[in-house]
């Protein structure tokens, strides 16, 4: 924490041993200038009054058992800016996930996609449209029923048919995309 105070071992033995507001009131007076230039330095997004009083209240509790001794545990100043360093982080993963419902909410309310129901009725539609579509040729239909929705090899489609498995897969091929795209145009209008 850049111009860090000098920390009063007497104010950090008050803090410790109650909630005496003279005690939290000098300690915030001495130290939220500080935390803010903190703040704003190293996340300048963050809401530093909520960033601050966060860390005050995890302060307030933690300051009972916290016992400075500065030699093995470091200076006071790190402790505390390791905490608002937490609180500033928390704050960016919550605005994070605040922000991902917002866009998650955008798009289911945008234009959701259609249910398994409408899917299903909209390919029953094509497909009957396709297989009534008399400039469809109609042995390339009876074909495609054959293989596509009677699931009957194709080798023996071509056999029954009198032609060979490779215009079997072209007709099947072309009818998958006259399907395709009559489903296309069907759900593009939802």
């Amino acid at each position: 924490m850049a111009n860090a105070p000098v920390t009063s071992i007497t104010l950090l033995k008050g803090l410790a041993s109650g909630t005496d507001n003279a005690r939290w009131a000098e300690f915030f007076r001495i130290y939220e200038q500080p935390m803010r230039s903190f703040l704003q330095s190293r996340f300048p997004s963050v809401d530093a009054d909520d960033a601050i009083q966060e860390t005050m209240v995890a302060l307030m509790r933690r300051m009972p058992n916290y016992h400075y001794t500065p030699d093995s545990n470091g200076h006071f100043h790190n402790y505390l800016t390791g905490i608002l360093k937490h609180k500033a982080e928390d704050a960016l993963r919550r605005e994070a996930r605040e922000n991902g419902k917002r866009d998650r909410l955008k798009r289911d309310t945008a234009s959701p996609p259609p249910s398994e129901d409408w899917k299903l009725a909209a390919m029953n539609a094509a497909l009957e449209q396709l297989l009534s579509d008399e400039t469809v040729n109609a042995r390339a239909r009876e074909v495609f029923r054959h293989v596509a929705l009677m699931h009957e090899p194709p080798a023996e489609v071509a056999a029954a048919f009198g032609i060979s498995r490779a215009n079997v897969d072209q007709i099947k091929r072309r009818m998958v995309q006259r399907l395709s795209s009559l489903v296309a145009a069907m759900t593009e209008d939802e």
